[in-house]
């Protein structure tokens, strides 16, 4: 009888040591990821259910903030070096499709003013222009550069109200520095002693047409994206940039032309299909309805990481209902079909399609080629 209330007891006891390790009330078994502190911020990579993708080449870990400093902001975490990291995507934060700056302070940063995070308006780690697609592609990798962290200042002045600057280093193609939006008068980054060739870039969704445009200032008298540079060392701390009375005068180009599709045809929705690739506006949507019309943009490739081509040679376009889609044609009264066309940057091509695939008369050409409107390349100081 002893023996039986022996072995009660002692299974009493182990059902109460698996309880407590299973509801966590033991000190130290809260969170077994060592990259995620005490369930604050997930610094976990989310590879599938994700909200955007970074790439991390600083040395501190950050914290991920949707357009303020406030703690219902609060993305998630970014452990230092992290590449293709997946942030999380909270659907009160990632409800509709939208563009942001993400904003990023240190994890040192984020613990000495959590109570205050306000006061780190003007001088957060850095920010990065972000587009998120609610019902589309977001596999775009957004980076933040090395030189970032340092002990010097520089100072980005931006008194726009309409034009949003990305500043990258060593090419309009490469690593984002900052981001200096509009509104925000002052900006101030720490960085590294070094060299750094700034490349300004701005960015903007164009809702009109639902496309990102990436446009760039270029050299009036070198035909290249403007730039300037900057030493930090050997005694330079600081430094200003003042964008509009660097960049007022100059003309803006783009990475990008446009593919202005207009539906005239009597048979509803069509696509606008290269090869494989069913092409998309910024918002995911790919067709087009009956009186209707879309913007696409073909995006020029990067020429040695620093800038963008002029041109891009396209094959095999072809528009129409799914499964019925025609090829392009050289004209409204040639049937020739286009199979390799060359594209330039800053161009916008208008593609009239009509008939109708039920009829067996759907036809599409290029009616119109012209640049890009100037007054969508730039904004206003």
């Amino acid at each position: 009888m002893k023996k039986m209330k022996r072995i009660a007891m002692f299974t009493s006891v182990l059902a109460v040591v698996v309880l407590l390790f299973s509801c966590d009330i033991i000190p130290g078994n809260k969170d077994p990821d060592p990259n995620k502190p005490s369930g604050e911020v997930d610094f976990t990579s989310h590879n599938t259910d994700y909200s955007i993708l970074v790439r991390n080449n600083t040395n501190y870990r950050l914290v991920a903030f949707q357009g303020d400093l406030i703690a219902e902001k609060i993305i998630g975490g970014i452990p230092a070096h992290a590449s293709n990291h997946g942030l999380p995507k909270d659907p009160k934060l990632f409800d509709v499709t939208k563009e942001f700056p993400l904003i990023l302070l240190t994890e040192a940063q984020y613990n000495t003013n959590k109570d205050n995070l306000s006061s780190l308006k003007n001088t957060p780690f850095t920010r990065v222009y972000v587009f998120y697609n609610a019902s589309g592609d977001n596999t775009a990798v957004y980076e933040i550069a090395e030189g970032l962290g340092g002990t010097n200042t520089l100072q980005i002045i931006n008194v726009s109200n309409s034009i949003n600057v990305e500043l990258r280093v060593n090419g309009v193609a490469g690593e984002t520095l900052g981001y200096a939006p509009a509104g925000i008068i002052n900006t101030n980054l720490k960085l590294q002693d070094g060299d750094y060739h700034i490349f300004p870039v701005f960015k903007r969704y164009n809702r009109t047409r639902d496309v990102v445009e990436t446009v760039y200032p270029k050299g009036t008298g070198s035909n290249y994206a403007w730039f300037q540079s900057y030493s930090f060392g050997e005694g330079t701390t600081s430094a200003e940039m003042n964008l509009k009375s660097l960049l007022q005068s100059t003309v803006f180009t783009s990475g990008a032309a446009w593919v202005y599709v207009n539906n005239q045809t009597t048979s509803g929705g069509i696509r606008f299909v290269e090869g494989t690739n069913v092409h998309k506006t910024a918002s995911g949507l790919e067709n087009i309805m009956s009186g209707n019309s879309k913007t696409f943009q073909i995006d020029m490739p990067k020429v040695a990481g620093d800038k963008y081509a002029d041109s891009v040679v396209a094959a095999n376009w072809k528009f129409g209902a799914i499964g019925f889609e025609v090829a392009l044609q050289t004209s409204e009264t040639d049937s020739t079909a286009v199979t390799l066309l060359t594209i330039e940057r800053d161009k916008m091509y208008t593609v009239t399609v009509t008939g109708s695939h039920n009829d067996g008369n759907l036809k599409a050409w290029i009616s119109n080629t012209t640049d890009i409107p100037a007054s969508e390349l730039g904004g206003t100081w």
